[in-house]
């Protein structure tokens, strides 16, 4: 997101600025309400909390398959989902959200089969970060920097980005009296002490609240928008002669080929939902193994029917409601002033930000978990206290969200293209994951080797340094660089050796043993 593209969020409609400013106490009592929300839930979760390391950062492994399910969609959907991703259809057509439901198809499986094997030998293990499981599975601290690595790039920009996001909607739902940067610096400070003071229980219960708020409203969002445009066929059938190119394959880009719908929406969603870093701790959250079926049906039940009747029919009818020329980034909000009344217009950008606070506050929790546990505790301070990591846990929360403010407010034109990269990066973590619990063979210098050739790929890629032999959407090269992990890693562990006996029994012995 460039300072260009912030310049049209800030200068809105004329016509909006004007009832939103003749409406104001409507739209504060509204904030307001949604604040008070908040507060309610963050005391609740400090007098629910326990004192230790393990409360804090994986709720002590006690989260209900709803509120899971729940804190998962609210963590995926984010600011980007809920504004970028309606933008996005809009841009470029229903291909766009076709990728990534197939994406999910396959990510809920991965979900129930491999999230039961990292839960299983979290709990076994006490894990509580990435780099707690690949670190000692493969006996490497080259491994384990890899995911510390991999979660300071991932959260520290997809922080940065949500905190551009909720910056421009307190601009808009004050009418300007909270300025962006004042939104931006505030938003900040209220996910820290939320953070600081309830640790993941808090997230959970948040995201409970959030996750069923944002699904209610993309939900109703979609019954208006058929609404306004007469029924279910004319919002497609409105979109005139351009109907094809925006609800077919390969779509207006000509990218969307059906190989990239499945391959490329599969990496981006496990990317995303599931080796993420933020994503990866739910899956030691979890209270029982056997509510992992339940947590997957629940994340791609509800993902679905939101991308479809939410994300899809705002991106599509929003090319028949809005000029040529408008910011991709901001059909969704102005889109939801044209088809609903005032007041669920601005409850729809409450549960933008609703959905921007649950992202920023997991991103934040994650990254203070990774740099406390896997870097500080395992390369500086070994000897560390349990009570001393926590209170670092919280002076780099602290620190975190610093950082993502000054990034919001000095480089924002750095972002939307860094947010892909790292995804892609994260995705490469895939392969050692699935040798820890899911494949013996696998070794350490697979490990080491594979996911180091492939980001380095990316990196090529990126700045153009090598030709990329298959050109995909979202990311250059994620694909090429990916199967050439798989190869690599596969290759590799068929020519060195697999894990000792020892820690073989640790981890596939349990597995096998108990599932």
């Amino acid at each position: 997101m460039s300072n260009q593209q912030l310049l049209p969020l800030q200068s809105l409609p004329p016509e909006l600025s004007e009832t939103i400013a003749a409406n104001l106490p409507i739209a504060l009592a509204i904030l307001a309400g949604y604040l008070l929300v908040f507060v309610l839930i963050t005391h609740l979760a400090r007098r629910g909390q326990a004192s230790g390391l393990s409360d804090h950062i994986v709720a002590s492994r006690g989260l209900s398959w709803l509120v899971a399910s729940l804190t998962l969609v609210a963590t995926v959907l984010s600011g980007v989902g809920m504004a970028g991703f309606p933008g996005t259809v809009y841009s470029v057509g229903f291909s766009f959200i076709a990728m990534i439901l197939a994406g999910y198809a396959v990510t809920a499986p991965a979900v129930w089969y491999l999230g039961r094997r990292m839960w299983l030998v979290g709990k076994e293990h006490d894990f509580q970060t990435p780099g707690d499981l690949l670190g000692d599975y493969y006996q490497s601290d080259t491994v384990r920097l890899y995911t510390v690595i991999s979660s300071v790039a991932f959260n520290t920009t997809y922080i940065v980005a949500q905190l551009l996001a909720g910056g421009l909607i307190l601009m808009i739902l004050t009418g300007g009296v909270v300025s962006f940067e004042m939104g931006v610096l505030l938003l900040a400070a209220v996910v820290a002490v939320h953070l600081i003071t309830t640790g993941m229980r808090g997230i959970a219960y948040l995201d409970t609240f959030n996750g069923v708020l944002i699904s209610v409203l993309l939900g109703a969002f979609g019954v208006f928008i058929i609404s306004h445009a007469g029924g279910v066929a004319d919002v497609f059938t409105s979109l005139g002669s351009e109907r094809a190119g925006y609800t077919t394959a390969p779509g207006l880009t000509q990218l969307f080929t059906p190989e990239v719908i499945l391959i490329v929406g599969i990496l981006f969603t496990v990317g995303n939902s599931l080796i993420a870093p933020a994503a990866w701790i739910r899956m030691y959250s979890v209270d029982a193994e056997e509510n992992f079926a339940k947590v997957a049906a629940m994340m791609v039940g509800v993902l679905t029917v939101i991308y479809i009747f939410g994300t899809s029919f705002i991106g599509i009818y929003g090319q028949t409601v809005m000029p040529d020329g408008t910011n991709p980034d901001t059909v969704s909000s102005l889109l939801a002033f044209e088809v609903m009344p005032f007041s669920l217009a601005v409850l729809f950008l409450v549960g933008v930000l609703a959905a921007i606070i649950s992202t920023t506050d997991s991103y934040a929790h994650v990254l203070a978990a990774t740099v406390s546990r896997d870097l500080i505790r395992e390369f500086i301070n070994p000897d560390i206290s349990e009570e001393h990591e926590l209170l670092l846990n919280k002076v780099v929360i602290s620190l975190t969200m610093i950082a993502g403010a000054v990034g919001a407010l000095v480089y924002p034109n750095l972002i939307t293209p860094l947010a892909l990269f790292v995804v892609a990066i994260s995705v490469q973590l895939f392969t050692p994951l699935m040798g820890a619990v899911a494949w013996p063979r696998a070794s350490t210098e697979a490990a080491i080797i594979a996911p180091a050739v492939a980001t380095l790929l990316l990196v090529l890629f990126q700045f153009h340094v090598i030709p990329n032999p298959y050109i995909t959407p979202l990311v250059p090269g994620i694909l090429t660089a990916t199967a050439t992990n798989f190869f690599l890693f596969i290759a590799i562990s068929y020519l060195t050796p697999p894990q000792p006996l020892s820690k073989l029994e640790e981890y596939h012995g349990l597995i096998n043993q108990k599932l």
